[in-house]
């Protein structure tokens, strides 16, 4: 239970019609939820949850996402979807990150651009030799710093230390290995990274329908999702194991939102 005391007893139901509990030494109440980032919600879980995949995974507008719950039953406004975007993607991320395949050691990066207030900005992104998205981050400038900051963050997050990475001939590339993986084999080359230039595509039609960003903190997040969601579709988590392509989403969804 929630404070560790085993002797607690029923003590109604929530508005949302959940079991409510009360510990009989502390008297607190408490639900299955209360443990779960969605505690505190006024929509049921499975609700918002279904909201962020959708949103991460379609070319929609927060008040397009609005528009989809309205029609189910469910008064939003797109503000509140824009929370729950914000709130929660992350938090799948990090649940889905021990469910996930170990990336591989040959690296290909390249750095995409997106629109930010009204400039140019650009999110970098890497996969490996088998096509799964190693990381992405979101930077304003197009620099060593941002690289090395990718790459430091790539690092951390999958554990993996790669072999050989290739890029093309930007100048930024060298001086962030030589910083971070000084031992990496660097290949440069402007037509060897031709099958990541086909996964930004992806990225870019879910952006295309936008009219950029105007928070660097939200178009990290929206990047980092979108890789979470080509990973899932892609097969590169034990959640989606021997499940069809069109389903792999819907059927990791629910267990991420159960763990976090």
């Amino acid at each position: 239970m929630r404070c560790g005391n085993p002797g607690t007893r029923r003590d109604g139901q929530t508005r949302l019609g959940g079991q409510r509990w009360r510990c009989g030494a502390c008297g607190r109440r408490f639900t299955a939820r209360s443990a779960s980032a969605f505690s505190r919600r006024r929509l049921p879980d499975d609700v918002i949850a279904l909201a962020v995949r959708w949103y991460a995974r379609f070319r929609l507008s927060y008040a397009d996402v609005a528009e989809w719950l309205a029609e189910r039953g469910f008064a939003v406004d797109r503000t509140a979807i824009y929370r729950w975007v914000q709130r929660f993607l992350p938090l799948f991320g990090m649940a889905a990150r021990r469910h996930r395949r170990r990336v591989g050691r040959k690296w290909r990066v390249d750095e995409t651009y997106c629109d930010f207030r009204g400039k140019q900005a650009y999110i970098y992104r890497a996969i490996d030799e088998e096509g799964q998205v190693v990381d992405a981050f979101f930077s304003e400038r197009r620099n060593g710093a941002a690289a090395q900051a990718f790459f430091e963050r790539a690092l951390a997050e999958t554990e993996v230390t790669p072999v050989r990475v290739t890029s093309d001939k930007a100048k930024c590339y060298p001086p962030a290995l030589r910083a971070v993986l000084p031992g990496v084999e660097h290949r440069r080359s402007k037509y060897l990274n031709d099958g990541l230039e086909r996964d930004h595509s992806h990225l870019k039609q879910r952006l295309y329908p936008m009219r950029g960003f105007k928070q660097g903190t939200s178009a990290d997040t929206l990047a980092r999702g979108h890789a979470l969601i080509r990973n899932l579709r892609g097969g590169f988590s034990s959640l989606t194991a021997g499940v069809a392509t069109n389903l792999r989403l819907a059927t990791a969804w629910p267990r991420l939102a159960q763990a976090i």
